[in-house]
Order: C-alpha cells, then structure tokens, then sequence
C-alpha cells in the first residue's frame, strides 16, 4: 500500500513532547514577548530560541538594574531611578527587548501561512502515539481548565499534564529560581504571620517583577496548549470514523 504523502505536518510527537502547528493572532506572541522576552517564542514552540532570549533577558535586566528603575520610576521616585540604572547594561537590554518582540510577530505570521496551507492538504498527518524505552507519549483530549489550575499551583505542571515536557521544564526552571532569589515564599510565609514590614524587607523587587509574567504566561499558555490538543484529538476520532465507515468496516 502506498504512503500518503504529507508536505507539511499537522503534529508531531516525540517521547517527551507534543508540537502541532496551528494558527495564532500574531498579536499575542508580539505581546508575551514585550512582557517577557522569549516567551512569545515559547507559545509557539521555538524552545530553544525561547530560553536563550528569555536567559539573555533576565541576565541584561539583573545587571542593568532594569526592574528597580521601572518600579522606582512607577512610583514617582525618578532620581533613584535615574541613580540605580546601568545604561551599559540598558543599552543591550533594549536591543534583546525590540529583537524579540519583532521576532516573534514575524514567526507567527510565518507559521500562520504553513498552518492554512497545511489545512488545504487532502492527507494530514496525525499521530497517536510514540513509545520508546525513553518514554511513553500520547495525543489525548485534555481538559484546559485543570491545565490552567496546576499552573496556577505552580508554574510549568500544567505544561507537565499536557505532555509538554521541553516547555515545562523551561518554565518551572526559571519560575522556582526567579521564587528563589526574590524570597518569595519566605515574604508569603511573613505575609501570613502578619509581619508586613519584615515581608517587605525580605523581598528582591529586581527579580520580584520577572515573576508577573511568567505566572501569568504559564497559566495562558497551559489552556491555550490543552485546547489545541483537543481540536488535534477530535480531528483524528473523526478522520479515523470517517475512514472506517466509509470503506464499510467495523471499528476494532
């Protein structure tokens, strides 16, 4: 029998990861990007440009004091601002910062055109399945809403359940450092017991404001991941249904 031949792939799986290619309001890479360097490009499963724009970021941010002139000048205190800020540093952060941004709008575009002609192809590919002595990784029908409550819990396990492993290690890697250096948990943990001004004593607002983002990001991109796995899930039960029951054959 003779293989069905596909010039462009709808997914792809792989012991530890699941990629589909799918459209994107360019919008909304361009955004995360202005929030946080890389992760437009993580959204759309540029992994390996991600971490390196998103180590890049935090790296120029922390030596050029970026965060603490942002929240010295948001609170009207602009003669520190000015004081704190390194513009040797500030000076490639801006270009880091414009790169990405233009990057991922430009990536999105271009995977939005390979996405529509995909999509006009008689044959699409799709895989169910992928198991090795690595690892065991299957197409399901994921429910976004507990994708988005594990990533509330902590960033990256939301990605974790939806079998996004490249992702959530990325994530969960930089979100319990960026935890760590603040001294997050231990101004939570004063928070509660009442110590305000101990609380705020403790934290580092330099790598407090990378936090933000990051959350947020993780929490989107679960739901939004989990979603797509589902439309990719119920195209394949019905190519498969519609295959079966029209060469008059009973599902196995």
């Amino acid at each position: 029998m003779q293989k069905a031949y596909h010039r462009l792939q709808k997914m792809a799986l792989s012991d530890n990861n699941i990629a589909i290619l799918h459209n994107k309001n360019p919008w909304l890479p361009m955004w995360w990007s202005a929030a946080l360097p890389g992760l437009g490009h993580l959204c759309q499963g540029f992994y390996i440009r991600g971490i390196i724009l998103m180590s890049w970021e935090i790296l120029l941010n922390f030596k050029g004091h970026i965060n603490l002139a942002i929240l010295y000048t948001f609170t009207g205190d602009f003669t520190r601002a000015t004081q704190v800020l390194e513009p040797r540093w500030a000076i490639f952060y801006g270009v880091v910062f414009c790169f990405a941004i233009y990057d991922a709008y430009r990536n999105s575009v271009e995977v939005n055109m390979l996405a529509r002609l995909e999509r006009k192809q008689h044959q699409h590919q799709y895989l169910m399945m992928k198991m090795s002595t690595y690892g065991v990784n299957f197409l399901s029908k994921a429910n976004p809403w507990v994708a988005a409550v594990w990533s509330i819990m902590l960033t990256g396990f939301g990605h974790i359940y939806n079998n996004k492993i490249f992702k959530a290690l990325i994530l969960l890697g930089w979100t319990i450092a960026i935890m760590y250096f603040a001294n997050l948990n231990g101004a939570i943990i004063q928070t509660f017991l009442g110590e305000f001004e101990r609380a705020k004593q403790t934290i580092d607002y330099q790598w407090l404001l990378f936090f933000p983002s990051i959350y947020i990001f993780g929490i989107w991109d679960a739901y939004n991941d989990s979603t797509e796995m589902s439309k990719v899930f119920n195209n394949v039960q019905k190519s498969y249904l519609k295959k079966i029951y029209g060469q008059g054959r009973k599902i196995t």
